[in-house]
């Protein structure tokens, strides 16, 4: 029996992508935002869920699973892992700043088409305050851990489809469910050069890839995997009005989210403006007490 999904899309090969908005019903675009993890609360993760590796034994249960193994950060018991056969169909991709600590989200900026532009953050900041790649260099190990859980990710929204088990060995299906894919550091390049580089032409929503999860080391020795993609550029989804509807639907979402995002820096730098009249007013207001006093 499959997980329980509140949003379930299919998506053939012959066939057009069924309309996000239609196959949801009648959402709001704060519904769909929500689905599509395309929201900017202040939550400790995004409200899809996210498609990720396994890189540890077991579970948090205890129960072993599969290392280099795909899947959805549902709740524990749901999860399905599948280290073959899994398929993600690409329709959006934008760059993010993004800090996090241990009570969660503490800020993010706005959704980005280009890793150099600078991005507005909710803190009324720019890019997190993630300092570039050439000032890092000469940081000692306390300047570095002031930026710790501060990191650039490349936020990819999308369909995944795989069959899997359970923890438990249970086989499920997961058909067109919609996730992201949060990419950082080592994760952060391959879908630019599995993807990007190589379609030419083509259109990110053209195609589905198949996932791979490779195998790493570090110099230290610890083991971590990297996902890579795997184009089918010969297996192209014909465009249809329902898809270009979904995609201008994914791009609005995508809007308000910078939108509230822009909201939060201007609100959060008026306060700083306040704070800064309100400590002038009191420095003033402290040196006239203190003429006072002088005089009388």
């Amino acid at each position: 029996m499959p997980p329980k999904c509140s949003t379930m899309i299919t998506l053939n090969k012959d066939e057009s992508m069924n309309e996000l908005v239609n196959t949801s019903g009648n959402l709001s675009l704060d519904e769909l935002a929500s689905k599509l993890g395309a929201t900017s609360g202040n939550t400790k993760g995004p409200s899809i869920p996210t498609l990720k590796i396994n890189s540890r034994g077991e579970d948090a249960n205890g129960v072993q699973i599969p290392l280099g193994a795909f899947f959805l950060n549902t709740p524990i018991d749901d999860r399905v892992y599948a280290k073959e056969g899994v398929t993600f169909h690409a329709l959006s991709n934008k760059i993010q700043y993004q800090h996090w600590g241990e009570e969660g989200l503490i800020n993010k900026s706005i959704l980005l088409d280009w890793a150099k532009e600078e991005g507005r953050d909710m803190l009324g900041g720019y890019n997190c305050n993630m300092p570039t790649y050439e000032q890092s260099r000469n940081f000692t190990e306390e300047e570095r851990k002031q930026y710790n859980g501060i990191d650039r990710y490349r936020v990819v929204r999308g369909l995944v489809s795989y069959t899997g088990k359970t923890s438990s060995g249970e086989e499920r299906t997961i058909e067109n469910q919609p996730c992201v894919l949060s990419l950082k550091r080592k994760n952060y390049g391959p879908f630019y050069h599995d993807v990007l580089n190589r379609m030419g032409d083509k259109k990110l929503w053209d195609f589905a890839s198949t996932l791979k999860a490779d195998k790493v080391q570090s110099p230290k020795g610890a083991t971590y995997y990297v996902m890579r993609f795997e184009p089918q550029f010969g297996d192209k989804i014909a465009m249809s009005q329902d898809i270009h509807d979904s995609l201008s639907a994914v791009l609005e979402l995508i809007d308000a989210e910078n939108s509230r995002i822009e909201d939060a820096w201007k609100k959060s730098n008026l306060q700083h403006v306040e704070n800064a009249l309100d400590d002038d007013l009191a420095d003033t207001l402290e040196e006239l007490e203190q003429s006072f006093d002088e005089a009388v």
